[in-house]
């Protein structure tokens, strides 16, 4: 049974855009607040929106670029010294090993105070791909992680070639690309299986990392119809309506529920 949830953009914008942050999400089910991704300017969007850390139950990355994972520091301080809690934080097996050693540990490793792990900070769930999991659980041990709110499993999605990075499938109706370049055939084969909804990344100028828009404007229409762009920035003037060919820009600090 499909579980309803809402989710709102914390930013619209990619990783130099200030005035309408970085490309992260928030959203809502059964009562909690979950974030995907955690960029470096997460908090100060979430601030703006009338929420704080302490409204946060967990966070899931889809990859390492600061944009969407430099507000974990952050996350993990605040949690540890002020909130004196452990966020839960989902993370694609793909990258163990790699946000902590590579990423995380210069800055928060406390040898000190035994603070040497991820574990340490967070309470970690590693997510293989296609594994159904659950942003709520029942507890706290690896075996109550069991799908009893709003369901998601993650995919492998292609954004900087040889760097990891994937998209979120909710409820195996919603997807979530987070930063990607454009795959139509991904995106029809999704629509095949039942996928509803489409948050997808966007730029309104070519880049080799994101999808353009005009390489979005060459999915069928039935695909466009369905297509909520993120990630643009800034649109260019008079973008809206007929001009978007279908598609609508997502707006940041709006709930949209689904």
């Amino acid at each position: 049974m499909n579980r309803p949830f809402r989710i709102m953009m914390l930013g619209v914008g990619n990783g130099f855009c200030k005035s309408t942050y970085h490309n992260n999400a928030l959203i809502e089910t059964q009562g909690q607040l979950f974030m995907i991704d955690c960029g470096a300017l997460a908090w100060h969007s979430l601030h703006e929106a009338g929420y704080g850390f302490d409204d946060i139950e967990g966070i899931f990355i889809t990859h390492l670029h600061y944009d969407h994972c430099g507000g974990l520091e952050e996350a993990a301080l605040y949690g540890s010294y002020a909130a004196h809690r452990k966020m839960k934080l989902f993370v694609p097996t793909p990258l163990k090993g790699i946000l902590w050693e590579r990423y995380l540990r210069g800055t928060l490793e406390n040898v000190t105070e035994g603070k040497t792990s991820l574990d340490d900070y967070f309470e970690v769930q590693w997510v293989k791909e296609d594994e159904l999991f659950s942003f709520c659980s029942s507890g706290n041990s690896e075996t109550d992680w069991m799908p009893q709110a709003s369901t998601a499993r993650w995919i492998q999605t292609c954004h900087v070639p040889s760097k990891f990075s994937c998209s979120l499938i909710l409820e195996e109706r919603f997807f979530y690309s987070s930063d990607m370049q454009a795959d139509q055939e991904l995106v029809c084969g999704l629509f095949s299986q039942g996928i509803e909804t489409f948050y997808h990344d966007s730029c309104f100028t070519p880049n080799p990392v994101h999808a353009d828009f005009d390489t979005l404007c060459e999915y069928p229409e039935e695909i466009r119809n369905r297509l909520y762009l993120m990630h643009y920035g800034e649109a260019p003037i008079g973008m809206t309506g007929t001009g978007l060919q279908g598609m609508t820009l997502l707006r940041q600090h709006e709930w949209l529920s689904w």
